[in-house]
């Protein structure tokens, strides 16, 4: 279709030509038109000889606008899944916001509590260190009483409370030995009666 057009071209401009020739009288110079043929002829063949690299230039920028709309289409894909993401990102933010939000009131509630625990362990360490004291007391009033194992039982069960006592540790040593003091100044006193 394009080589008919342009020999309809190729004719046209002949006819052109040699009616504007015929006209102005050039009609009797017949080497002026046959250089016009001529390089009508060249311009013609000029003509259809880029119209195969035409063809070639519109295949060429067909594959380019195939491409460039693959690739669009490829970045448009790209760009929805990159903002599902950033939804589902979001989405994430705001639950963890919500779970910090909790985590933040547990935390005060555990603030609360641990407080209370704290109070209680006091009170009930100054009850021990009550208890142990009158426990050390009391072991000191038998003692001094004379009855040595019943204050030792006192003290051991003052330094189960409290094992860093050092004062029941003590005692219980001295009350021993009173014992065996005892033991012996009772040994002594059955053998000088079987003396007698």
């Amino acid at each position: 279709m394009i080589k008919t057009n342009s020999r309809y071209f190729y004719m046209l401009t002949i006819a052109i030509i040699s009616f504007v020739l015929f006209n102005v009288g050039c009609s009797s110079q017949p080497k002026r038109v046959d250089i016009l043929e001529e390089k009508v002829s060249t311009l013609s063949h000029s003509i259809e000889s880029l119209e195969p690299k035409i063809y070639e230039l519109k295949e060429k920028l067909s594959e380019q606008w195939l491409g460039i709309a693959t690739t669009l289409s490829s970045q448009n894909s790209s760009l929805n899944r990159l903002e599902e993401g950033l939804r589902e990102t979001r989405n994430l933010l705001q639950e963890i916001k919500q779970r910090l939000a909790l985590i933040e009131e547990d935390k005060d509630k555990m603030k609360t509590q641990l407080n209370k625990l704290e109070t209680l362990c006091s009170k009930l360490t100054g009850a021990e260190a009550s208890l142990t004291k009158g426990l050390l007391d009391e072991a000191i009033k038998l003692y001094r009483q004379g009855e040595f194992e019943e204050a030792i039982s006192k003290w051991e069960e003052a330094l189960a409370r409290d094992p860093g006592k050092l004062e029941a540790k003590f005692n219980i040593e001295i009350a021993k030995d009173r014992i065996k003091e005892k033991e012996i100044h009772e040994e002594l006193k059955a053998l000088l009666i079987q003396r007698k």
